[in-house]
């Protein structure tokens, strides 16, 4: 059976009263769309014993998204951590069929994935060394290979592919109804027609949801309806990242040749799929031009509903897919965190069926044991700013971000649609000045410098870059000269009050009880004792603290404190969007300084980690004296209205000093050369503070913090974080190349770039704790084994000479 559109499915198949029967009182976790993700859940929750779940659903079960799906499942994907997620698909939904008797259609026929450019080829490299580590059986084929795995598709202007022989596709509706019947089977309550029309809060945190069939109290509400998740998560006072768009997939009439197994086809620079169906081919696409769709537009019975065919617009993926399968030509088609106890399970990009099993299992393992079990850093909701769910803003990035799942993954690649949204107050001084803007969280930032002359735009490779060189001068003048950053995006947020001090050592690793100017690294962890944030606060007052953590964390940043001080007598303010933040580091920052400010910079009158109020320029800021690139350094804080005038000041005193502007490529290779941590890449929610060789800022002896009981006796940890160069001094680390040793993989590279000064590529990675550091190791660079030395000790100022002088 594989029959894509199934319109009689309903949970009255396994539940005769799923239509009929009240709705419960009181849930102790209410799920909210009852497609595979939602189903997946539930029945996760189910088999960790927390079976107090009641499932609802509008329309009925494996309606929806998941009615709509092609239904494609993979084994591996371009990360380690996303990896981990699909991998344990396809066991499940053989394991789910066989637990509940119904037939999800598991096909393994395998995948092709394909390049037609040198740029894609590098891509599948990297794609087939992350397999290689997970274990997953992948191939790199010639184009002669690709057509006798796939008879129907013609090599003509292929470089070469990569196969999977694992992966297929599923039924996505019978996928569905399968997890619904084992949630079921296990003790869930699902219903069918019920409509969420509000929930109800106490204290910030949801108690219970409002039907239009009555209030059901609960403890946790979770969402995985699809794209109505963000209409509803504004009920809850959440704000959802989430706009849809029409994807589009076509199913053949019967095709000569489709009729026997055929392995799913991705012509990734053609932007489309196809798979067998039946002995007809469906062709779907990602194309970079999507189309959004306003979820408000749509008829509430849209759940089996179906857009009007656009063939003006699929002609483009058409006319590829023709190329690429000769016998489509004469086809016939016949058819075209801010709450408490929320949790959202929506926005997978028409990768529900992919994800569903390894998302379900790690959102219900969230909940029961209250942190991540995994690392879900990249997909966790808490990385959007609330700015990014503006319908705007998100209808514009929409028509890029359906295309991306195919477009080109390469290393630094920059969204060019909802651009110039979140400027800094010294975006027009870096504009000026020749910056090459990147994007993060709406923000605009200065990546780069292009010289007067050079071409201000990316020109993208996964060799070097168009900008490498320039980077390498900024790189180099913060380490010998002068280099200027605008760091304006860091998110700042203050807690002042009475309980000040009570509520930001309530969630902190370190000890906060410091002297007045006193900054302080610290960490902060989930119960489960994994890290969640990481920054520098810095004590203001009795009663003050200004806490600082990177770009991506203010909403989650925001959250925790605000959380904290519950109950307390303490106020947590966001000042990320008023003040600004002037990096000024090298070793002629305090010359720099000292000819803008009467200020004294000396070593003696400022340490390294203090803070004070400083006149500067024509107006004052605050002065920490810290550094990310592991260099004598001060980051000033002035207001924004001040902060143009005091930037003018810096850049006119260090002229003569060997000043430059640094964009945030210099900033990250400056950083990995010094083996500084990078949040959601060397560090996240399930590596500890001593898997994370970060031990020293913990201080057990300081009283309670969240996590605290997860991390005491853990202290000799069964891996740990390590600093890695590569010995050639010419290939690049992208991401999540393997490390090894005697030719077996012990550890992976979390976080790389180059260091110009050491020469050579440098980066962070994890490896085994008994494991010693030396120079016998290999890494694998897409397939080309390069030897490596590691160290346990950064390669650069090991004794922080440098960054205290």
């Amino acid at each position: 059976m594989d029959n894509l559109l199934e319109k009689d499915l309903t949970a009255t198949e396994f539940d005769d009263q799923a239509k009929t029967r009240a709705l419960p009182a009181r849930a102790q976790t209410i799920v909210v769309g009852a497609g595979v993700v939602g189903s997946s859940i539930a029945y996760h929750l189910a088999e960790l014993g927390h079976k107090d779940v009641l499932l609802i659903e509008r329309s009925a079960v494996a309606s929806g998204t998941s009615w709509h799906a092609a239904g494609l499942v993979v084994r591996s994907r371009a990360t380690h951590a996303m990896t981990k997620l699909s991998y344990y698909g396809i066991d499940a939904y053989r394991a789910i069929e066989k637990e509940t008797g119904i037939n999800v259609s598991l096909q393994q026929n395998g995948s092709l994935s394909l390049a037609r450019t040198p740029g894609r080829l590098d891509e599948l490299r990297y794609s087939h060394m992350v397999a290689s580590h997970n274990g997953i059986s992948s191939e790199l084929v010639s184009p002669e290979q690709v057509a006798k795995l796939h008879p129907l598709a013609t090599a003509d202007g292929l470089l070469g592919g990569m196969h999977h022989a694992e992966d297929g596709h599923v039924n996505p509706g019978r996928a569905a109804m399968a997890f619904a019947k084992g949630a079921h089977t296990r003790g869930v309550t699902i219903r069918e027609g019920v409509t969420v029309t509000g929930v109800q809060k106490v204290n910030g945190r949801i108690t219970a949801v409002e039907t239009d069939q009555g209030v059901v109290e609960c403890e946790n509400l979770v969402l995985a309806c699809g794209l109505w998740t963000r209409e509803l998560a504004e009920k809850c006072g959440a704000l959802v990242p989430l706009h849809p768009a029409a994807h589009v997939h076509v199913t053949t009439d019967p095709i000569e040749g489709a009729d026997v197994p055929l392995p799913v086809l991705r012509d990734l620079d053609g932007y489309l799929y196809v798979r067998g169906h039946n002995g007809s081919l469906v062709v779907g696409a990602f194309e970079p031009d999507g189309i959004p769709v306003d979820p408000r537009t749509l008829a509430k019975d849209f759940a089996f509903g179906e857009f009007d065919p656009d063939w003006e617009h699929f002609a483009a993926i058409k006319g590829f897919a023709e190329d690429r399968i000769p016998a489509l030509k004469t086809a016939n088609y016949s058819r075209t965190a801010e709450v408490d106890g929320l949790w959202i399970a929506a926005g997978f990009n028409s990768q529900g069926i992919i994800y569903a099993p390894g998302a379900g299992r790690a959102l219900a393992e969230w909940i029961v044991a209250g942190t991540p079990t995994t690392d879900v850093s990249a997909v966790d909701v808490q990385r959007f700013s609330k700015y990014q769910s503006n319908r705007p803003y998100l209808h514009e990035r929409t028509k890029e971000g359906l295309g991306r799942l195919y477009a080109m993954h390469w290393p630094f690649l920059q969204p060019y649609t909802a651009r110039n949204i979140r400027r800094s107050p010294l975006h027009d001084r870096l504009d000026a000045a020749g910056a090459v803007f990147g994007e993060l969280v709406g923000y605009e930032r200065a990546n780069w410098f292009a010289p007067s002359g050079t071409k201000r735009e990316y020109e993208y490779s996964y060799q070097r870059q168009n900008w490498f060189e320039h980077s390498a001068a900024e790189h180099k003048a913060a380490r010998e000269a002068v280099a200027v950053f605008d760091l304006s995006t860091f998110t700042k947020v203050e807690v002042a009050g009475p309980d000040a001090l009570k509520v930001v050592q309530s969630v902190t690793t370190s000890n906060l009880d410091v002297k007045i100017g006193r900054v302080v690294y610290t960490l902060m962890l989930n119960k489960g004792g994994g890290i969640e944030l990481d920054g520098t606060i810095t004590r203001l007052a009795e009663d003050r603290f200004l806490v600082v953590t990177p770009t991506a964390s203010q909403t989650k940043t925001f959250a925790m404190f605000r959380r904290a001080a519950r109950g307390h007598a303490a106020a947590v303010f966001d000042a990320s969007a008023g003040l600004a933040t002037i990096g000024i580091m090298g070793p002629n920052s305090r010359e720099l300084l000292s000819r803008i400010s009467p200020a004294d910079f000396s070593t003696e009158n400022q340490p390294w980690g203090t803070a004070r109020e400083i006149e500067v320029g024509n107006g004052s800021a605050m002065c920490l004296r810290v550094s990310f690139v592991g260099e004598l350094g001060y980051e000033l804080y002035p207001t924004n209205d001040i902060a143009t005038s005091i930037y003018d000041s810096v850049i006119e005193a260090g002229e003569d000093l060997g000043l430059r502007r640094a964009g945030y490529h210099a900033l990250d290779s400056l950083r990995v050369e010094k083996g500084y941590r990078h949040l959601g890449h060397d560090i996240g929610p399930i590596d500890d503070p001593y898997q994370a060789s970060l031990g020293f800022a913990v201080n057990l002896k300081k009283g309670d913090f969240v996590g605290r009981s997860a991390i005491e006796g853990k202290q000799n940890p069964d891996r740990r974080q390590v600093y890695i160069k590569l010995d050639n001094p010419e290939p690049l680390f992208v991401h999540d190349e393997s490390i090894l040793l005697d030719g077996k993989i012990i550890g992976h590279v979390t976080s790389g770039s180059y260091g110009h000064t050491i020469g050579g590529a440098c980066g962070l990675g994890n490896i085994p704790a008994d494991v010693p550091a030396g120079s016998n190791f290999v890494v694998d660079c897409a397939g080309v084994l390069t030897p490596a030395t590691i160290s346990d000790v950064p390669f650069y100022d090991p004794e922080n000479l440098r960054l205290k002088a």
